[in-house]
């Protein structure tokens, strides 16, 4: 094919592929990063590893907001939890990592959870039950947390204690918990054979977006995204995420059929940790539970909800999925191989965007330090060996590029430059690399397309400018 002519393939076949029910319409797709020493007290190693993610390609980064560890341990007299400025609280840890991901061309996230103790509610069974900032959080004392979060970090704020630092930037996405359907982070899921997590996270989604909107009408609140698999037993530990949302936004049954529901969920993105066991193409075993390719099982019930007024505000949600990640072999003798891995993370990327996915977070951007607890206590899915050095999945990340051959002809090609802007596809000869076409980049560098190509093994990549993706081989 000449170099032209993919130009009008890619815009047709994208137009074309995007009216099948298996694929999303055209949008962009941001990617973030999460790691520890994001939130370093060594300014020199926030700096470092913030700029590592600004150059893999990051536009989001993911920080804790810990409830427990800003608010006070014991309340004191006279505490104002809605005052960002009250001495009781301590930010400078958070202050500094929102410096820090703004000043490297970073969003941050901030993703709060665990509530101190004062917050919780009375009965806990015991710390074993129901570990420390878990137990029944109190909705209203959340909802002014969140208020006092949005405002510090509406974009007008000046610290009184720091008043010559200026104003703290702005924040704009605040999310509300993570894998609420697990009991380590939200308890009690159960009562007797009565599901009750989810209308208690309810309470509080509602109460945090109350707070956050009050304070910085602009933000966006997100769900707390669900851990990917559940029992679908009462009195388990896990929570079926497909169970856990549809009781959360008022549905019953696989036919989602509306019930009473007093006080609907408020939220602006709807979210979700498709962590996948096996490899992004694999979906979960249960209906019940949610992988990679099984979002769509989500994206139902919200829209459901949506269209009868249990999510709201009445408009659509955009999804996001908020931590995918593999172990890779190096360092874990248990991971997959790191050639794998940045292939996984290639396949997982375009399987979401597919689904209509607006940003995916993976964790880790470097590998964490396996210590006395070993492999199988740590991640070491980063993009980045704990030295530094970079896996392939580094440049998976920053230039993912993959093709597949499709049923009845056809190679469709896909993929997320660097930057908007022209690339071309290359495949790869006797004698080295040949272009076979051009395509533009649009929203967040995404392209996709449409190829005719001779059967048989096939190598191909992507280029823009000096950058080129890795290699994808065809069957």
């Amino acid at each position: 094919m000449r170099p032209s002519a993919l130009v009008p393939a890619l815009v047709a076949a994208t137009a074309a592929l995007c009216a099948q029910p298996a694929a999303a319409a055209p949008h962009g797709l941001r990617l973030g990063l999460a790691e520890a020493s994001f939130q370093s007290g060594k300014a020199s190693a926030r700096e470092q590893w913030l700029g590592r993610a600004r150059e893999a390609g990051a536009q989001l980064a993911m920080l804790n907001a810990v409830w427990s560890s800003i608010a006070p341990r014991s309340r004191p007299a006279g505490f104002d939890p809605a005052n960002p400025a009250d001495p009781a609280y301590d930010w400078k840890a958070l202050d500094e990592a929102v410096r820090s991901a703004v000043a490297q061309g970073l969003e941050p996230i901030l993703d709060v959870d665990f509530a101190p103790s004062w917050a919780e509610g009375p009965g806990r069974p015991s710390f074993a039950a129901a570990p420390p900032g878990s137990w029944l959080p109190s909705a209203p004392q959340l909802g002014l947390f969140a208020r006092a979060l949005a405002t510090r970090y509406s974009g007008g704020f000046v610290d009184p204690a720091a008043a010559e630092a200026g104003p703290l930037p702005r924040v704009r996405y605040f999310q509300i918990w993570a894998e609420q359907n697990l009991s380590v982070h939200l308890t009690p899921l159960w009562r007797g054979k009565r599901m009750v997590a989810p209308a208690h996270y309810r309470a509080m989604l509602n109460a945090a977006y109350a707070g956050i909107h009050m304070a910085s009408p602009g933000a966006k609140t997100i769900v707390g995204g669900l851990a990917p698999y559940g029992d679908a037993r009462a009195g388990a530990s896990r929570i079926p995420p497909v169970w856990f949302w549809r009781s959360l936004l008022c549905l019953r049954g696989a036919r989602l059929k509306p019930t009473a529901c007093p006080e609907p969920a408020h939220f602006d993105i709807a979210a979700h940790n498709p962590i996948d066991v096996f490899g992004p193409t694999v979906g979960a075993v249960s209906p019940l539970d949610v992988s990679i390719p099984d979002l769509g099982r989500l994206t139902r019930i919200v829209r459901r909800a949506v269209a009868t007024r249990r999510a709201l505000p009445a408009r659509r949600k955009p999804f996001w999925a908020t931590e995918i990640w593999w172990d890779s072999r190096p360092p874990d003798p248990r991971g997959v191989p790191v050639a794998r891995q940045a292939r996984y993370l290639t396949q997982s990327l375009f399987e979401l965007w597919r689904q209509g996915v607006g940003a995916v977070i993976w964790w880790y951007l470097r590998d964490q330090a396996p210590g006395t607890a070993g492999y199988a206590a740590t991640q070491q899915s980063g993009l980045l060996y704990r030295n530094g050095f970079a896996k392939p999945s580094f440049t998976a990340f920053r230039f993912p590029f993959l093709a597949q051959r499709r049923r009845g002809g056809g190679t469709i090609v896909w993929g997320r430059a660097p930057r908007s802007g022209r690339l071309t596809i290359e495949r790869r000869r006797p004698r080295g690399w040949a272009p076979i076409g051009n395509a533009g980049a649009g929203l967040d560098g995404v392209f996709f397309g449409r190829l005719r190509l001779p059967p048989g093994g096939l190598v191909l990549r992507a280029r823009q400018g000096a950058e080129t993706s890795l290699s994808w081989r065809l069957g």
